[in-house]
């Protein structure tokens, strides 16, 4: 089932212009791992503010980084011109997104540690597919007798 999930996922993706596949396992990784942990968030805590909030930072977070993965992706295919729509589209989503964590803390009354821990969730992608990329590659040692 898992792997018919995560099929599907890269299939998605890949449609929504992830052509390269570190871009890819980046970006299911994080939906995987985000709806995952939101569930969990959500659940254990019987449906409270602090699991909506952790559901929001995920959410947030999942999309600034979806929309990064897409830019880095075009910065290497386009060359000229490319720095200042970049940093125009960077500085207004950074924008968008501050005005949405004020909203969701002021007006809505959301958890700032549930936001935060939601907003850690790339932070956790991050470390476990560093950790699997040294891991895969990392040389066999042998039992010192090769020698």
């Amino acid at each position: 089932m898992l792997k018919t999930l995560v099929q599907r996922i890269d299939a998605l993706l890949f449609r929504r212009g992830f052509a390269l596949a570190d871009a890819r396992k980046l970006m299911r990784n994080q939906i995987l791992l985000s709806s995952g942990c939101t569930a969990a968030a959500i659940l254990a805590t019987g449906f409270s503010n602090w699991g909506f909030s952790f559901a929001a930072g995920a959410l947030i977070i999942g999309f600034n980084f979806w929309w990064l993965s897409k830019a880095a992706q075009e910065l290497v295919r386009v060359k000229h011109g490319a720095m200042f729509t970049l940093l125009t589209l960077f500085y207004g989503r950074l924008a968008l997104t501050a005005v949405a964590i004020a909203g969701l803390v002021g007006w809505a009354g959301a958890s700032v540690y549930g936001l935060l821990a939601g907003l850690s969730t790339v932070l956790a992608n991050a470390v476990l597919w560093s950790v699997l990329q040294i891991w895969h590659k990392a040389p066999v040692a042998g039992d010192g007798k090769e020698a």
